[in-house]
């Protein structure tokens, strides 16, 4: 008998099949009215939360596997208490395809890009005398994080536009961020930089770090990105900080809320560059991800351990 698999959020076509080809499968249009879903084995999730809600009435559930690197919409505590094994799909294309996204709202701040599209449409032309766009070959760059997407983008940094970089995170010794040719700081020596870009997880930890305080040991010249999760930036202080001139500029592509709320304080500031949450959506990224969750499937069925299992608590 073939096992179930409720995908609740669209994934790549390509991962679609290699699923159906072995299982049999739930979905994401009209899931939640489907009678068959108490049956599951397996739910595929990406950006909706996940709870006991929904997992609660599903007996045969044993895994719920992330499509992506980030858990925090899934309550994995409550899986693990049920004995459910939730597992992520991090790296391959998809942290190469957030890195880039990460650069490319660095450069479009700092370039400009948007208002000068605006110059050229409104035949604005003379004005093009004042501006002053900014540079990022040779700056200092700043990384919150030091995981996959973070070294990635130092990659980029470093190796296209001669930029020095600088990380801080807690949980690599500094001699591994100094092996890839970066500076391992302090969060006020980040803060300092030219440009902060966040590539951290959210956790309790992590939630909220960058405050009125934090935002006040940036440079007004200075840009911070975010293309991690919405949580860690405090967007009333960021907003703020942003309409104050106290930092230069700010790319977002995730929120705390998502989708955010019409009155979110950015919405209004001609110094944010806004985005989705949608990074790291492109066609290899979004393919390669959406294969890798078939592959812990796969592995799930087979009545194996996924190696990137979250919660090895279940396991005893």
């Amino acid at each position: 008998m073939r096992e179930l698999v409720c995908i609740i959020d669209p994934i790549h076509p390509m991962g679609v099949e290699r699923i159906a080809a072995t299982h049999d499968v739930i979905g994401a249009e009209g899931w939640r009215g489907d009678p068959r879903l108490v049956d599951a084995s397996v739910i595929v999730i990406r950006t909706s939360q996940l709870g006991e809600d929904v997992f609660g009435s599903m007996p045969r559930l044993k895994a719920i596997v992330k499509h992506g690197a980030g858990v925090d919409n899934i309550d994995v505590s409550a899986a693990s208490r049920r004995g459910i094994m939730v597992a992520n799909t991090p790296g391959g294309n998809n942290s190469t395809a957030v890195a880039e996204g990460a650069v490319a709202m660095m450069l479009a701040l700092l370039r400009q890009v948007r208002e000068m599209d605006a110059l050229a449409r409104e035949n604005r032309w003379d004005e093009r005398w004042g501006i002053r766009l900014g540079d990022l070959t040779g700056a200092r760059i700043g990384l919150i994080g030091f995981g996959r997407i973070a070294r990635h983008v130092a990659r980029i940094c470093i190796a296209g536009f001669g930029a020095k970089v600088g990380a801080y995170d807690p949980m690599v010794p500094g001699e591994e961020i100094r092996a890839a040719g970066v500076e391992p700081m302090d969060l006020a020596g980040v803060l300092a930089r030219d440009v902060v870009s966040i590539h951290t997880p959210l956790t309790e930890g992590t939630r909220g770090m960058i405050d009125t305080l934090e935002l006040g040991l940036m440079q007004p010249h200075a840009i911070l990105v975010n293309c991690s999760r919405g949580g860690i930036v405090d967007e009333a202080a960021l907003a703020d900080a942003l309409r104050a001139g106290q930092i230069a500029g700010a790319g977002i592509d995730v929120f705390d809320a998502e989708p955010p709320a019409a009155d979110n304080p950015l919405f209004g500031l001609p110094n944010c560059l806004l985005s989705p949450h949608v990074a790291g959506v492109t066609e290899a990224g979004m393919k390669d991800m959406a294969l890798n969750v078939a592959k812990v499937i796969e592995t799930v069925s087979r009545g194996e351990v996924p190696d990137t299992l979250i919660n090895p608590e279940v396991l005893q």
